[in-house]
């Protein structure tokens, strides 16, 4: 394996023999479950759905346009369907709001846990569990502690009324770490029911290969926060029970997707590098030790972006569009060829993404709504089969994309 170690070690700023560890930790700790899906020993272009130029749709050829339905938003990071059309929508500084018939409630959820907001950090992710109309119950991810000792919890609370009772601490990362930016903080159901979460390195890259650290992680926990037996790295003493997969950045989507039914994950990278990675339990997707970005400053991070033992994206973009959030489409609105594609938020990209996916590969990226509504922090399908958008701002709105004239709305009949 032609890795530069000791160069590598020295772009992360720690020790050779630490990264000999890491490698070592690739070759003989992975599971053999996770071993049949690792990379090859050269990059595949081909096989990795490597970006070509996307099509960039003018709004003069997308007939939808997105309707604000709800404004004055401080900071909102995400949003969850009700089974009662109601939308959830967390923002960053530590309150649940909720959207009713077009409208903003204006009085937040009581009950919400205290939150550390600062930076990119506060109340994240809402998750709705699926067997709400019995047991009422969500999900929240949110930082919690002081910047310099940060952690990042999952809680677990019945929604009653306009309050959160039943309050649980279901999770919490460890261990306590500084930084508030780089977090992660999707929370998801997979195929199996099972719990994820992602959590991002806070721009400690050694993190996302240390198997004693949750940082640069995606775990995977039961609904009552214990530890599945199945998971790839229980009973060993070099590793945390929780991980499910590691080498990640800055996990920003995650879905169990109904239509194939996988784990996937939208990543960012640095300046250069999203990824879209297909999650299999034990794997290492890499960071840093491979990765089609270099550092904000133009340095290298890796000269390499695929080595043995590593699993490659399923698809990345260069330059980075600052990816956030990952849906797969199945509703009755767009165009019958939209069901199964992906649809991701551009960040610094300030567009909707669309991939069009075929047997689990990307065959065309397609953007929409170019700096039409900012930057776009959370996409969302709701049971009406509306796409819809969360700005990303201080004073922010929820848009739903409808069609823009009659021709459209007789082809595909509002639900």
């Amino acid at each position: 394996m032609e890795i530069q170690i000791s160069a590598l070690s020295r772009r992360l700023g720690i020790q050779s023999g630490f990264i000999t560890a890491l490698f070592a930790a690739m070759l003989i700790g992975t599971p053999e479950a996770a071993r049949a899906e690792v990379g090859s020993e050269e990059p595949h272009i081909d096989s990795l759905g490597s970006p070509e130029d996307p099509r960039d749709i003018p709004d003069s050829d997308f007939p939808y346009e997105p309707r604000k339905i709800a404004d004055k938003l401080e900071s909102p990071w995400s949003m969850a369907f009700l089974p009662d059309g109601r939308i959830l929508v967390t923002e960053r500084p530590g309150r649940l709001r909720i959207v009713e018939g077009d409208q903003l409630v204006p009085a937040a959820i009581r009950g919400v846990p205290t939150v550390l907001c600062c930076s990119h950090s506060g109340l994240l992710d809402v998750l709705v569990d699926p067997d709400f109309s019995r047991n009422h119950r969500i999900f929240l991810s949110y930082m919690h502690g002081t910047p310099e000792a940060g952690t990042i919890r999952i809680s677990s609370a019945v929604l009653q009324g306009n309050e959160l009772i039943d309050k649980r601490v279901i999770f919490e990362s460890r261990p306590a770490a500084p930084g508030l930016d780089q977090i992660g903080g999707r929370i998801a159901f997979g195929p199996d029911r099972m719990l994820y979460l992602t959590i991002g390195d806070r721009f400690q890259m050694e993190r996302a290969q240390n198997l004693l650290d949750d940082g640069g992680k995606i775990i995977r926990i039961n609904t009552d926060g214990s530890i599945p037996d199945d998971n790839p790295f229980v009973g060993r003493s070099d590793a945390l029970p929780e991980i499910y997969s590691y080498g990640h950045r800055n996990p920003q989507g995650l879905i169990g997707n109904v239509g194939d039914g996988q784990l996937w994950s939208i990543e960012q990278g640095p300046k250069g590098g999203d990824e879209l990675n297909l999650v299999k339990a034990g794997a290492n997707y890499g960071w840093p030790l491979v990765t089609y970005g270099t550092n904000y400053d133009g340095t290298i991070i890796s000269d390499r972006t695929s080595a043995p033992g590593l699993v490659d994206p399923i698809y990345y973009w260069v330059p980075s569009l600052a990816t956030a959030n990952l849906v797969s489409y199945y509703g009755n609105i767009m165009p019958d060829d939209w069901r199964g594609d992906f649809l991701v938020g551009g960040l610094a990209g300030e567009c909707l993404i669309r991939l069009r996916m075929d047997s689990g590969r990307v065959v065309k990226e397609e953007r929409y709504l170019h700096h039409k509504i900012g930057r776009i922090r959370d996409v969302a399908v709701g049971a009406d089969g509306y796409i819809y958008l969360l700005q990303d701002n201080s004073e922010a709105a929820l848009y739903r994309l409808e069609p823009l004239n009659d021709l459209v709305a007789r082809a595909k009949p509002l639900q």
